[in-house]
């Protein structure tokens, strides 16, 4: 079986509703997860309960990058739904 990886995970906008009961702080902070190595940020909302399509964009340890990217142990691990508004030109 591989090993387990502990993450920090911060969910963002309506994401937060996701967060996984009993996860010390509150919906705004970061909690803890524990992933199998190599999950990536697809996984991690999978078993956050993330509906497919609502995790818009990953950064992890501050930086952009793919859903697809495996994560690692001591991964900070931020998650964002699709962002709306803006301008409309006309």
């Amino acid at each position: 079986m591989p090993p387990t990886v502990e993450t920090e995970v911060k969910l963002y906008g309506q994401l937060r509703r996701y967060r996984p009961e009993g996860a010390p702080g509150a919906a705004h902070q970061p909690f803890i997860w524990r992933l199998t190595e190599g999950d990536t940020a697809v996984a991690l909302a999978h078993q956050l309960g993330i509906p497919d399509g609502l995790v818009n964009a990953v950064a992890v340890n501050g930086t952009a990058v793919d859903l697809s990217v495996p994560l690692h142990p001591g991964d900070k691990v931020s998650l964002f739904p699709p962002s709306a508004g803006g301008e409309t030109r006309r």
